[in-house]
């Protein structure tokens, strides 16, 4: 009895392990803003953005560690600045407005 657990368990931790649990998701990807869908936000492996928020934007993302963001936006006419936490399944980017205090929602595309 004890065997055919120690063999289970091995199985489920192979299995968690081929999955990626316990990997924070990664920020990389598109995202499109779920009130506003002609807003849309590229991030690159190296952590590069390309967005359009009604004006063409570039700029960086940095990891603050526990699935938070720091982006950092050059848009030409403003630079922005606003911290994100991406959910624990990787789906959603909230991002604190830093000119309204309110939250945006990001979705994965």
């Amino acid at each position: 009895m004890i065997k055919r657990w120690a063999s289970a368990g091995l199985a489920l931790a192979l299995a968690l392990l081929a999955a990626g649990c316990g990997d924070d998701p990664s920020l990389t990807g598109t995202w499109i803003m779920a009130d506003n869908q002609s807003r849309t936000m590229t991030v690159r492996d190296d952590g590069s953005v390309s967005a359009n928020i009604d004006v063409p934007c570039t700029g960086t993302t940095k990891d603050q560690g526990d699935r938070e963001y720091r982006l950092e936006l050059d848009c030409g006419i403003t630079k922005i600045s606003a911290d994100g936490v991406l959910s624990t399944d990787g789906s959603t980017l909230t991002v604190k407005d830093p000119s309204t205090g309110q939250d945006a929602v990001w979705n994965r595309k």
